[in-house]
């Protein structure tokens, strides 16, 4: 008996201990005490008490100096509402709360879930992040994720910068803001509108994912992606922008730029248009100031001088360009040379678009030397021209005195040191090319342009090519150097150096420098030329052909005549000091030759082989633009 009951009471001792070990082992039941739900704990107020509502529900009501916690967030208002059951709370007047000593919020009045960790703030609210501060009506705060969002209007001030829009997101830890609807920028500097924008108050980067405007200064600039810094006021943009100011704009895929500087660059299918001045640029890559106007281009650049049905197209290597107030601090010539072949010196060309605001300049050599310099124009004498056509015989040699007039006098035009023959009667009248004076305020805003290595121009009554060109807005003067050639219709000229004058953006007159040859084709046959000689030749244009030349210095000719059916009869070789001849329909009509001439005349069928081309004759057609569409290839 007394064995069983001992051995029922061990049986129910160690079911006892079997029990109790098992509570033991079990996982505790939450609490609001863990890292996953906090309590609100009161830290100071000057009234509190319960207010029962019904038989489930109990607030505890806090008024005056109010202070509560939870966690590491810290709460402040006049008053507070608290339902400790559900861990909701509300507070009225004042209302502050401070995150992690890193984010402040203010407002009037606050709803908030403890459970959650979700705020919701109304009238004058305030964030503040130490770098800029928030301003809204109402937002909602997410205390875990750290991130506060508007609906219906808001601003941020960042030390100057003030951007508004209808909806927004503020990121406290990255201090990134995400604005949306509406969106505009006001700086001391630049302001902006779009439709969306990031902006980071740390930073103070605005970074482009929408449509934007953005104005700085006095340019426009309009683009779709990129960033603009403002502490460093520093920007890039990309996917096809636009920049304008009230006479230039620029287009490009990509654009990095300056403000405190001015200094930018543009890269990929670069269009520029100057309006003012009536000038249109294409290039893969320029380098810019929007300040002083001026640019590099780069990567098969053409520029083209517009005017209304007989544009200038030009193409180099490179292109540079800027205004003539500027031009003035080349003081070794008009500019030095970007000399992609033999450079002298290097010059550091900084690219902005290889990298962002957080890196280290990226520097590119550009080889330059000194190949133009300043050209001494020298006085030159411009012919007498009349109306005497060679009396052609065979096997003639030409009389050194020129015969006799015999119909009226012709006029000639007036150069420098202008020298008629005694036994011409021409009429002087003055150089229909003298430029009208201007002020130098309208002097200074006209643009010049310089064109380095593997230069092509190409108009519809001239094409040329040459190694380097310089061009001025003032006198409107082409000038070309190291070996040029020049075409006009069928005439081809060359020489060291020629000067081209344009009359409303023609050709008017062309100057040639230093073994200067002008040859032409005869259509009937390719083996013959007219050709003309001399140390210097001066031609003038007329309706954009050319109609008189005068060779000057050692001069040689050789030209075709023709008889009043226009059949060739014969071939003219002669030399003097001076060669005038006038054009026709593209071809010789009237020659003269003045002083120490000597020439000879050969019949059509008995030419000479050896006399048919003056000495370094060159006819170098192949080398010839023949349409504009060639010079973007």
């Amino acid at each position: 008996m007394f064995v069983r009951i001992g051995l029922l009471f061990c049986s129910l001792l160690l079911l006892l201990n079997t029990v109790s070990a098992q509570k033991k082992t079990a996982p505790p039941r939450p609490s609001q005490t863990s890292d996953t739900v906090r309590v609100v704990q009161i830290k100071k107020t000057n009234t509190f008490y319960y207010k029962t509502v019904d038989s489930v529900t109990q607030l505890q009501i806090l008024s005056g100096n109010v202070e509560v916690w939870q966690g590491g967030t810290k709460f402040f208002a006049d008053s507070v509402v608290y339902n400790e059951k559900t861990n909701y709370m509300q507070a009225y007047g004042n209302v502050h709360i401070n995150e992690s000593d890193s984010v402040n919020i203010y407002s009037q009045y606050l709803q908030y879930d403890g459970a959650k960790k979700l705020a919701t703030f109304r009238d004058k609210v305030k964030l503040s992040d130490g770098n800029s501060t928030l301003y809204t009506d109402e937002m909602d705060y997410d205390m875990n994720g750290k991130v506060g969002s508007y609906k219906d209007g808001g601003r941020i001030e960042s030390k100057q910068t003030t951007l508004y829009s209808k909806q927004g997101f503020y990121y406290a830890d990255i201090k990134d803001v995400y604005f949306i609807g509406n969106v505009k920028m006001s700086d001391p500097e630049v302001a902006l509108a779009s439709d969306s924008l990031l902006y980071n108050t740390n930073s103070q980067v605005a970074t482009f994912i929408a449509p934007t405007t953005i104005k700085s200064g006095n340019s426009i600039i309009n683009t779709r992606e990129g960033y603009y810094d403002l502490k460093l006021k520093k920007a890039k943009f990309g996917s096809r922008s636009r920049m304008q100011d009230s006479t230039s704009t620029m287009i490009a895929d990509d654009f990095a730029f300056d403000d405190k500087t001015g200094y930018g660059e543009a890269r990929g299918n670069v269009q520029y248009k100057d309006t003012a001045q009536g000038a249109l640029l294409f290039s893969n890559r320029v380098f810019f100031n929007k300040e002083k106007k001026n640019f590099l281009a780069t990567e098969k650049p053409v520029m083209v001088v517009v005017q209304n049905k007989d544009s200038v197209y030009i193409a180099a290597d490179t292109i540079y360009s800027g205004l003539m107030k500027d031009l003035a601090q080349f003081k070794d010539g008009y500019i030095k040379a970007f000399d992609t072949v033999k450079g002298k010196q290097v010059l550091k060309v900084d690219s902005l678009i290889s990298r962002d605001s957080s890196q280290q300049k990226l520097e590119q050599d550009v080889a330059v030397s000194d190949s133009i310099a300043p050209v001494v124009v020298k006085d030159t004498v411009t012919a007498s021209i009349v109306t005497v056509k060679p009396v052609l015989k065979k096997d003639s040699i030409v009389d050194n005195k020129p015969p006799p007039l015999k119909t009226k006098p012709t006029l000639a035009l007036n150069d420098s040191t202008t020298v008629l023959p005694k036994d011409s009667n021409a009429v002087v009248i003055t150089d229909t090319l003298q430029q009208r004076k201007r002020s130098k305020a309208e002097t200074d805003t006209l643009r010049f342009i310089t064109a380095f290595r593997n230069v092509r121009i190409f108009n519809d009554s001239l094409q040329a090519v040459a190694d380097s060109l310089f061009y001025s807005g003032v006198d409107s003067i082409f000038q070309l150097f190291h070996n040029p050639i020049a075409w006009s219709k069928g005439s081809q000229v060359t020489g060291d150096t020629i000067f081209i004058y344009t009359e409303n953006k023609k050709p008017k007159r062309m100057y040639v420098f230093e073994n200067a040859m002008l040859v032409q084709g005869v259509k009937e046959n390719a083996e013959f030329f007219n050709q003309i000689k001399g140390r210097t030749i001066n031609g003038y244009f007329k309706d954009g052909e050319l109609d008189f030349v005068n060779a000057k210095g050692t001069a040689e000719s050789i030209y075709y005549a023709q008889d009043d059916d226009s059949a060739y009869i014969g071939m003219n070789r002669t030399t003097a000091d001076m060669i005038d001849m006038f054009f026709q329909k593209r071809s010789p009509h009237k020659v003269k030759y003045s002083s120490s001439v000597k020439g000879i005349t050969y019949p059509i069928r008995q030419l000479p082989a050896n006399q048919k081309k003056l000495p370094n004759f060159k006819w170098l057609e192949s080398k010839r633009p023949k349409n504009k569409l060639e010079l973007f290839l």
